[in-house]
Protein backbone atom coordinates (compact mmCIF):
# COMPACT_ATOMS: atom_id res chain seq x y z
CA UNK A 1 0.00 0.00 0.00
CA UNK A 2 1.19 3.47 -1.06
CA UNK A 3 1.88 5.69 1.52
CA UNK A 4 -0.58 8.78 0.10
CA UNK A 5 0.40 10.68 3.07
CA UNK A 6 4.27 10.80 2.38
CA UNK A 7 3.56 11.41 -1.38
CA UNK A 8 1.40 14.16 -0.37
CA UNK A 9 3.39 15.75 1.81
CA UNK A 10 6.50 15.54 0.51
CA UNK A 11 5.12 17.24 -2.91
CA UNK A 12 3.86 20.06 -0.96
CA UNK A 13 6.86 20.03 1.35
CA UNK A 14 8.89 20.75 -2.33
CA UNK A 15 6.31 22.85 -3.80
CA UNK A 16 3.11 24.49 -2.44
CA UNK A 17 0.16 23.64 -4.78
CA UNK A 18 -3.38 23.07 -5.50
CA UNK A 19 -5.16 20.30 -6.37
CA UNK A 20 -5.01 19.39 -9.66
CA UNK A 21 -1.08 20.99 -9.96
CA UNK A 22 -0.42 18.34 -7.02
CA UNK A 23 -1.92 15.76 -9.22
CA UNK A 24 0.56 16.76 -11.94
CA UNK A 25 3.30 17.13 -9.89
CA UNK A 26 3.10 13.60 -8.62
CA UNK A 27 2.53 12.19 -11.88
CA UNK A 28 5.77 14.45 -13.10
CA UNK A 29 8.02 13.58 -10.07
CA UNK A 30 6.96 10.47 -8.48
CA UNK A 31 6.00 8.26 -11.42
CA UNK A 32 4.06 8.52 -14.42
CA UNK A 33 2.04 5.46 -13.98
CA UNK A 34 1.28 6.45 -9.96
CA UNK A 35 -2.21 8.30 -10.38
CA UNK A 36 -3.67 9.82 -7.38
CA UNK A 37 -7.39 10.01 -7.73
CA UNK A 38 -9.58 13.13 -6.72
CA UNK A 39 -11.35 10.88 -4.72
CA UNK A 40 -8.09 10.00 -2.59
CA UNK A 41 -6.51 12.92 -2.69
CA UNK A 42 -9.00 15.27 -1.70
CA UNK A 43 -10.53 13.77 1.16
CA UNK A 44 -6.46 13.21 2.04
CA UNK A 45 -5.76 17.02 1.64
CA UNK A 46 -8.65 17.60 4.03
CA UNK A 47 -7.91 15.84 6.49
CA UNK A 48 -4.04 16.90 6.40
CA UNK A 49 -5.40 20.48 7.40
CA UNK A 50 -7.35 20.02 9.76
CA UNK A 51 -4.54 17.77 11.50
CA UNK A 52 -2.60 20.72 11.19
CA UNK A 53 -0.18 19.35 8.75
CA UNK A 54 -0.91 21.40 5.81
CA UNK A 55 -2.56 25.13 5.39
CA UNK A 56 -4.73 25.87 2.56
CA UNK A 57 -4.52 29.58 0.91
CA UNK A 58 -7.67 30.95 -1.33
CA UNK A 59 -5.74 32.31 -4.11
CA UNK A 60 -8.58 34.14 -6.46
CA UNK A 61 -7.68 34.06 -10.38
CA UNK A 62 -9.46 34.80 -13.70
CA UNK A 63 -13.12 33.18 -12.76
CA UNK A 64 -11.80 29.84 -10.37
CA UNK A 65 -10.16 30.77 -6.94
CA UNK A 66 -8.19 27.69 -6.09
CA UNK A 67 -7.03 26.46 -2.66
CA UNK A 68 -3.16 26.29 -2.26
CA UNK A 69 -1.69 24.42 0.06
CA UNK A 70 1.73 24.91 2.18
CA UNK A 71 3.23 22.69 4.59
CA UNK A 72 3.10 23.84 8.20
CA UNK A 73 5.53 22.97 10.58
CA UNK A 74 4.28 20.62 12.34
CA UNK A 75 3.34 18.99 8.65
CA UNK A 76 7.42 19.03 8.09
CA UNK A 77 7.79 17.33 11.64
CA UNK A 78 5.21 14.49 10.36
CA UNK A 79 6.77 14.22 6.79
CA UNK A 80 10.35 13.86 8.12
CA UNK A 81 9.25 11.06 10.85
CA UNK A 82 7.42 9.32 7.94
CA UNK A 83 11.08 9.44 5.78
CA UNK A 84 13.37 8.34 8.82
CA UNK A 85 10.56 5.14 9.92
CA UNK A 86 12.89 2.52 9.36
CA UNK A 87 11.41 0.50 6.59
CA UNK A 88 10.08 -3.57 7.07
CA UNK A 89 12.12 -5.96 5.44
CA UNK A 90 8.98 -6.94 3.07
CA UNK A 91 8.29 -3.43 1.38
CA UNK A 92 7.65 -3.25 -2.23
CA UNK A 93 9.90 -1.62 -4.52
CA UNK A 94 7.24 1.07 -5.26
CA UNK A 95 6.76 1.97 -1.52
CA UNK A 96 10.35 2.25 -0.76
CA UNK A 97 11.62 3.79 -3.80
CA UNK A 98 8.33 6.91 -2.92
CA UNK A 99 10.26 6.95 0.47
CA UNK A 100 14.01 7.32 -0.98
CA UNK A 101 13.29 9.82 -3.12
CA UNK A 102 13.05 12.02 -0.09
CA UNK A 103 15.84 10.76 1.61
CA UNK A 104 17.88 14.27 0.91
CA UNK A 105 15.71 15.84 3.73
CA UNK A 106 16.91 13.80 6.53
CA UNK A 107 20.51 13.01 7.86
CA UNK A 108 22.77 9.65 6.87
CA UNK A 109 22.36 8.16 10.05
CA UNK A 110 18.81 8.39 9.69
CA UNK A 111 18.83 7.14 6.32
CA UNK A 112 21.06 4.28 7.56
CA UNK A 113 18.79 3.36 10.05
CA UNK A 114 16.19 3.30 7.13
CA UNK A 115 17.29 1.23 4.39
CA UNK A 116 19.57 -1.15 6.95
CA UNK A 117 16.78 -3.46 7.47
CA UNK A 118 16.25 -3.76 3.74
CA UNK A 119 19.31 -4.25 3.09
CA UNK A 120 20.01 -7.27 5.27
CA UNK A 121 17.11 -9.05 3.98
CA UNK A 122 18.15 -8.46 0.74
CA UNK A 123 21.71 -10.11 0.95
CA UNK A 124 19.96 -12.77 3.34
CA UNK A 125 17.40 -13.52 0.30
CA UNK A 126 20.03 -13.40 -1.84
CA UNK A 127 22.12 -16.12 -0.45
CA UNK A 128 18.74 -18.24 0.02
CA UNK A 129 18.23 -18.08 -3.94
CA UNK A 130 21.65 -18.88 -4.43
CA UNK A 131 22.02 -22.19 -2.65
CA UNK A 132 18.68 -22.69 -4.24
CA UNK A 133 19.97 -22.34 -7.58
CA UNK A 134 23.00 -24.47 -6.58
CA UNK A 135 20.56 -27.68 -5.20
CA UNK A 136 17.68 -27.60 -8.34
CA UNK A 137 19.43 -26.41 -10.95
CA UNK A 138 19.96 -29.47 -12.59
CA UNK A 139 16.65 -30.19 -12.16
CA UNK A 140 14.99 -26.76 -13.64
CA UNK A 141 14.14 -26.29 -17.16
CA UNK A 142 16.44 -23.80 -19.26
CA UNK A 143 13.12 -21.27 -19.12
CA UNK A 144 12.61 -21.85 -15.36
CA UNK A 145 16.49 -21.93 -15.03
CA UNK A 146 16.60 -18.87 -16.97
CA UNK A 147 13.65 -16.68 -14.43
CA UNK A 148 15.14 -17.47 -11.66
CA UNK A 149 18.98 -16.10 -12.90
CA UNK A 150 16.63 -12.85 -13.94
CA UNK A 151 15.87 -13.03 -10.21
CA UNK A 152 19.35 -13.17 -8.35
CA UNK A 153 20.32 -10.15 -10.85
CA UNK A 154 17.48 -8.64 -9.07
CA UNK A 155 18.44 -8.77 -5.90
CA UNK A 156 21.88 -8.15 -6.73
CA UNK A 157 21.17 -4.85 -8.32
CA UNK A 158 18.84 -4.14 -5.83
CA UNK A 159 21.94 -4.13 -3.45
CA UNK A 160 23.99 -2.48 -5.45
CA UNK A 161 21.34 0.40 -5.40
CA UNK A 162 20.92 0.26 -1.40
CA UNK A 163 24.69 0.26 -1.11
CA UNK A 164 24.51 3.58 -3.44
CA UNK A 165 21.78 5.36 -1.60
CA UNK A 166 23.71 4.36 1.87
CA UNK A 167 27.76 5.75 0.53
CA UNK A 168 25.70 9.05 -0.65
CA UNK A 169 26.08 12.16 1.50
Amino acid sequence: MVNNDLIILGMIFLIPSHGYQLKKNIRETVNPYFKINNNVLYPTLSKMEKKGLIEGKEMHGKGINKKVYHITDEGKKHFLEIVAQPTEPDINNFEFMIKAIFFDYISKEKRLEVIKPLYESKKQELQDTLKKKQKYSENLSPIALTVLEHGINEIKNTIQFLEKLMELN
